[in-house]
Formats: C-alpha cells, sequence, structure tokens
C-alpha cells in the first residue's frame, strides 16, 4: 500500500511550522506505488547538487509530452501507476526532520530521491488481425541511474506482461557497453512524435511477430530448453564478471525463469512453441520480481534473443528519418 499523509503533529514541532506530507515505504514492499504528485515533487537530480548523483530530471516533462500527444492523435489511454523500487529511493534528511522522527522508510515527500520509476500508459484495444481478439498494448517509461528509457510494446490480456518486440525503445543513454547509443533529447522528441503518428504500424509489426513466434513449434524433447538456459548462463555469467554484453537475466533472475519453464514442460506442457518461451520469460519481469529499472530492456533483449536463436525474419516497427 502507497502512504501519502499529512504529518501529525509532535510535541517537538513547532506551531508555526506547516506539516509535511509524508511518503512511506512499508517495510515488506521491494516496489510500490506513488502517486505523480508525490513523485514530481521528489528531489530533482540536477547537476551540481552536491552528494547527489546526476540523473536526466525529464522523466516528467516526457510523461506530460507523451500523454499530451496521444491526446492530440486522439488515441484512448489509461495512465497507470507510477512504481518506485524502495532499494533505489532515499530520504535527504536535515537533523530537524531527524528529531521530528523521519527516516529512510518514512519522510517529507520533497526530501525523497527516487532513481528508479517504472510506468506504462496503457493503451487498450489494439486491433491484433482478421479473426483475432483485440490486444492490449502499452508505452512504457522508465527511469534508472543512467537516465530515461521509451518503450512500446504489447501488453496481452491473458498475463499482462510487457512485451517489448521489434526494437521499439529509446533511451537517453548508451546502452550495451555503447553498442547502442544515446538519443539526443531533440532527435528523441522528433521519434517519439513520428512513433506515436505511426503507432498502427508499430502494433501491426509486432502482432506480426508475435504471430510469426507462435507458429514455431517446439520440439517435444527438452534438449532446446536445456540449450537456450545453458547458453543464456553462460551469457549471464560473462555479464557479470567479465564485462560481457547485456543479457535478457541475470544469474539470480535465470534460476527463476529455469525454474518455471522447467515446471511448465513437465507439469503443465504449455511450453509448445516459441511465443510460450517468451511469455514465460516475461512472467518475471514485472516492478517486485526484478530491477524495475530494466524491465523494458531486458524485455527487448529477450525478444531479440529469441529472433535470433530462431533464426525469424523479423521487419522494422518504424522507420524515422
Amino acid at each position: 500500500m502507497t502512504e501519502v499523509t499529512a504529518k501529525q503533529p509532535g510535541s517537538n514541532t513547532p506551531a508555526q511550522r506547516p506539516e509535511p506530507m509524508i511518503y512511506e515505504f512499508q517495510k515488506e514492499n521491494k516496489v510500490q506505488s506513488i502517486p505523480f504528485p508525490a513523485l514530481a515533487s521528489s528531489i530533482r537530480r540536477d547537476p551540481g547538487l552536491v552528494g547527489i548523483r546526476t540523473v536526466p530530471t525529464q522523466f516528467w516533462t516526457m510523461y506530460t509530452i507523451i500523454t499530451g500527444m496521444l491526446r492530440d492523435e486522439n488515441i484512448n489511454f489509461t495512465e497507470g501507476e507510477f512504481h518506485v523500487q524502495q532499494n533505489s529511493s532515499k530520504a535527504y534528511l536535515t537533523d530537524i526532520e531527524k528529531a521530528d522522527g523521519f527516516d529512510s522508510k518514512r519522510a517529507p515527500i520533497d526530501r525523497w530521491r527516487h532513481d528508479k520509476v517504472i510506468n506504462l500508459i496503457q493503451i487498450p484495444g489494439v486491433f491484433a488481425g482478421t479473426g483475432i481478439d483485440m490486444r492490449n498494448a502499452a508505452i512504457g517509461l522508465t527511469i534508472n541511474k543512467e537516465g530515461i528509457s521509451i518503450a512500446f510494446g504489447m501488453n496481452v490480456h491473458e498475463c499482462s506482461n510487457f512485451n517489448v518486440l521489434g526494437g521499439t525503445i529509446l533511451r537517453t543513454y548508451s546502452y550495451d557497453n555503447g553498442r547502442s547509443g544515446e538519443t539526443p533529447w531533440e532527435l528523441l522528441m522528433h521519434k517519439l512524435g513520428k512513433w506515436i503518428k505511426g503507432l498502427n504500424q508499430i502494433w501491426n509489426v509486432q502482432n506480426e511477430i508475435m504471430d510469426t513466434m507462435k507458429s514455431l513449434q517446439l520440439p517435444q524433447h527438452e534438449s532446446v530448453i536445456e540449450e537456450i538456459i545453458g547458453d543464456l548462463y553462460i551469457r549471464a555469467i560473462k555479464q557479470a564478471y567479465f564485462k560481457g554484453g547485456v543479457t535478457p537475466f541475470d544469474t539470480h533472475e535465470l534460476s527463476n525463469f529455469t525454474k518455471e519453464m522447467i515446471q511448465a514442460r513437465r507439469a503443465e506442457e504449455r511450453l509448445a512453441n516459441v511465443w510460450d518461451i517468451y511469455s514465460w520469460g516475461t512472467s518475471i519481469m514485472k516492478p517486485g520480481i526484478v530491477d524495475i529499472g530494466e524491465i523494458a530492456n531486458n524485455s527487448n533483449l529477450w525478444a531479440d534473443y529469441l529472433t535470433d536463436r530462431f533464426e525469424m525474419n523479423v521487419p522494422d516497427a518504424i522507420i524515422v528519418e
């Protein structure tokens, strides 16, 4: 549960001092929601703040721009909750505030710094093709220690996984040891406008990729699953210890993924095609299970990994000059 409350007056609080609004992390919550006004009132990580790491502050502006563009294009959308991660949030308190009883879990809204934030703008009822039920889509906004990412993906009804297919992700920072360069703010705004105007094209391509994954049937024996898991483990170890390229799962996440896949294969026999493998992977890419700062990146990496491994011909979701 999100806690945003007015501070109750205490014996050591002078009457003339205004009561601040409070944001509180519940002890058991690794991730929890936060109202947008509270998020926008948190510490702005501008350059030059002594002792505070420099992180782009345009996230709040970006959210407003995207929702404005969607309204301008008459695109139906639902504003989803914002989530922050407890181990990536810090309260910067004065001695007076500490004396008032505030601490690292409970502090005035404007004393919090949230280094990792995720939000999904839901776009319901996307046409999925003749004879196919309508699907949901989403635009995911993420901030992490490096900067901001914006990802366009399908968000299917049955599992609500965020599926980033076809490379539809923009970042304000360099990624994968420089293999994916940063997008300057002005170019990002240009591309974002083109992408939103071309949403139908993006969804059509993502549906095509999804259907292609479903058409690729898996053999009944388990060797293909074991080969994928083994390859992913090697990649995860190289990433962790040898400065290898980024991977869809770290070693801890891969343990959860492996357990899910083995159980599905042996007990429920639900891993019939490549799409099933992808879905089981994205099922653990959710707030509270994995690092929220990497959910969109990892979903996209996972799709790229499978399309390469199964030699799928994937079209560009959209081309912007």
